[in-house]
This record gives C-alpha cells, sequence and structure tokens, in this order.
C-alpha cells in the first residue's frame, strides 16, 4: 500500500460486516490484502479488532468521552504502519502496542489540557454490569479517580493488569518494553495505589480483603 490509506469509518465497516472471504481466517493472507488497501480486509480487521481495542483503551483511560475518535486513531495508524508488522500472527499484539501508545498520548493530553471525561462506572462496557452492585461501582469510580495520580507508564502496565487481567508478557508485548521493566512498573503503581487509594473509602475492600491486592501485585 502506497501513501496513507483510505479511513473507513467504523460505523460503516460495523454495518458492512466481513463475509465471504474474511470467513476463513489466514494471518498471512489477511496481512497481504491489508498491505494491498483490500477494502474487505480493512473492514473485517475493524470488525474483528474493534472490540479489544475499546477494551484496551477503556481498561486504561476509564470511559473516555472521546474513546470513538481514540479508536479510530488506532486504526488510522495501523493502516498506515500495517507494512511494518513482519510476523503475520502477531496482529493483535501488534495493534494492542499501537493502542497503548494512543492511550499514553490521550493521557499526557489530558494533564496539559485537563479535557479527559470519566463517566459514571455503570456506563463502563465490561466493567461495571447493570447487576454490578452500587458499592463496586463506586470502588470503580474511586479506582479511577486515583490511577489518574500515577505515572503515565506505571498507569498503564498497572490497569492491564488489574483491569485487564493481562499476563505479564502480554503487557510487556504490548508496552513494547521487558518483561522486568512491565515488572517495575507495575510494582511502583501499586505502591502508590496502595498509599494514595486508602485515603477512599469505597477502596477499603480492596486492601482489608487482600485478594484484588495479592493478585495485582503478584
Amino acid at each position: 500500500m502506497t501513501g496513507s490509506p483510505k479511513v473507513i469509518r467504523l460505523a460503516d465497516a460495523q454495518k458492512s460486516g466481513a463475509r465471504g472471504r474474511a470467513g476463513s481466517f489466514d494471518p498471512h493472507e489477511f496481512v497481504r490484502a491489508l498491505r494491498d488497501g483490500q477494502p474487505w480486509a480493512e473492514r473485517a480487521f475493524l470488525e474483528r479488532e474493534r472490540g479489544h481495542v475499546e477494551r484496551v483503551l477503556t481498561r486504561i483511560l476509564g470511559w473516555h468521552a472521546e474513546l470513538d475518535d481514540l479508536t479510530q486513531e488506532v486504526f488510522t495508524r495501523a493502516f498506515e504502519r500495517i507494512a511494518e508488522l513482519r510476523e503475520p500472527e502477531a496482529l493483535r499484539g501488534w495493534l494492542s502496542a499501537i493502542t497503548v501508545f494512543v492511550a499514553r498520548e490521550a493521557i499526557r493530553r489530558k494533564r496539559r489540557r485537563r479535557w479527559l471525561i470519566f463517566r459514571a462506572p455503570e456506563e463502563t462496557p465490561d466493567l461495571a454490569a447493570e447487576s454490578t452492585p452500587a458499592e463496586a461501582r463506586a470502588a470503580l469510580r474511586a479506582f479511577y479517580e486515583v490511577v489518574a495520580t500515577i505515572e503515565v507508564d506505571a498507569r498503564i502496565a498497572f490497569t492491564l493488569r488489574c483491569v485487564g487481567g493481562l499476563e505479564l508478557s502480554e503487557i510487556a508485548e504490548a508496552c513494547d518494553v521487558s518483561l522486568a521493566t512491565i515488572k517495575r512498573r507495575i510494582k511502583r503503581a501499586a505502591d502508590d495505589f496502595y498509599v494514595r487509594g486508602r485515603a477512599h473509602p469505597e477502596l477499603v475492600d480492596w486492601f482489608e480483603e487482600g485478594t484484588r491486592w495479592r493478585q495485582t501485585k503478584s
């Protein structure tokens, strides 16, 4: 593909779907089609991976007022850089790394402009279902208030581990750093969260019960 690829709107991809050739998935053929700018492959890519991108963004940022725009930005960059992908089997991990980079930029813009908006946890997809008790939703709100004060890279690693439940190796791949670096970042964020989070009554159970806390630090 030469030049900037055509940007396919997410809504268009949802309507069109990815049928026919996208039905049987061969990563090598699929990536070749993306590099060639094949419309069916671009639509299939959006349909297959949009949910994954939104989950990664939401777990790092909480519910962001510009989630759709950030998701579109991730795919725009992916289309522009698809020629850089050397291992088609690693497509999702490669996309996760782009998503983390976009999330990092959003956090840094927020700290400069303070326009990042967190909605109530009950509106957050995959993080608080309608059946979730009010106490749990309040704890989630407090959680994101605390992690918003943590250094950016440490925060990303911590939320991907604590909220996303990703393995350490997956987080290291997404952040493009060593496993040792990710462990240090998570420990640093966990220590900060412990100090700052204890000031929030909604988070008392995190520390008294200890279950989530042990899982996060392990």
